[in-house]
Formats: C-alpha cells, sequence, structure tokens
C-alpha cells in the first residue's frame, strides 16, 4: 500500500465518538478518530514496512503516527528516525506508546530511554521511561 492508500483507509475507518474522545485525552488535527482494532486491519495489509512507516509518522496525524508504531521494522529504524519520533510525539499515544515500544525493540533503545528521561520536554521524557514500565 502507499501512503496515500493508507491514508484514505484510516480516513475511511475514522470514527467521531472515537474522535472526541482521543480528543479529550490530547490527540489533535489532524487525524480521523481511528480505533486500534482498525489500525491492525492496515496492518495486516502492510506488515512491517519500514519506508512507509516512516513517510507515516512524518504526516503529523495521530492516526497515522500510532500505525506508524505498529508497523516500524526494528532492525531497519535509526536511532536518528526514533529521535524525531520521539520529538514528534506529542500525546500519550505516542509518546507512552508507539515510541518507546519500536525503541524497546532497537539495541540502542535503552541508551535513547536514557537520554529521553533527562529531557526538559515532557513528551520526550514520557517517551524514555515508557521501554521501562511494567
Amino acid at each position: 500500500m502507499t501512503l496515500s492508500e493508507v491514508l484514505k483507509e484510516l480516513e475511511s475507518y475514522g470514527d467521531a465518538n472515537t474522535k472526541k474522545t482521543l480528543m479529550n485525552h490530547g490527540a489533535r488535527e489532524p487525524f480521523f478518530g481511528v480505533k486500534v482494532a482498525d489500525l491492525k486491519k492496515i496492518l495486516k495489509k502492510t506488515k512491517k514496512n519500514h519506508e512507509l512507516s516512516l513517510e507515516l509518522y512524518k504526516t503529523g496525524n495521530s492516526d497515522a503516527m500510532y500505525l506508524a508504531g505498529l508497523m516500524a521494522d526494528e532492525k531497519k529504524i535509526t536511532e536518528n528516525d526514533l529521535e524525531a519520533w520521539a520529538k514528534a510525539a506529542y500525546w500519550s499515544y505516542l509518546c507512552d506508546f508507539a515510541v518507546p515500544w519500536v525503541a524497546s525493540e532497537t539495541p540502542y533503545g535503552f541508551k535513547l530511554g536514557l537520554k529521553w528521561i533527562q529531557s526538559d520536554k515532557e513528551n520526550v521524557a514520557c517517551a524514555g521511561w515508557g521501554p521501562f514500565l511494567p
């Protein structure tokens, strides 16, 4: 699937009630309000796809960014990619889950986690703590 195809599919799964709930918890535009169960339907089609995950994360669309975390290839993602992801992770779905899950599966995840927890930026620090939570 291409970036455009994935974004169209994300839009088709958008749900007003889910969007409202996510906005109450920190999500902001642009995003469609896609349930994680629906993200996993897309993931079944794309599987792990390093390049597409990087493209999705760069959109700034929260649904796409979370899907990027599910789709990321931990063997191909770089420290620089993860640093950029941590800086762009602006709410809990991203900084507490998507970014640390990917980082924790890389050889440099622990090192990045230790670095991130020292950050003055709260969401980056949260991403650092994520891999260490039980």
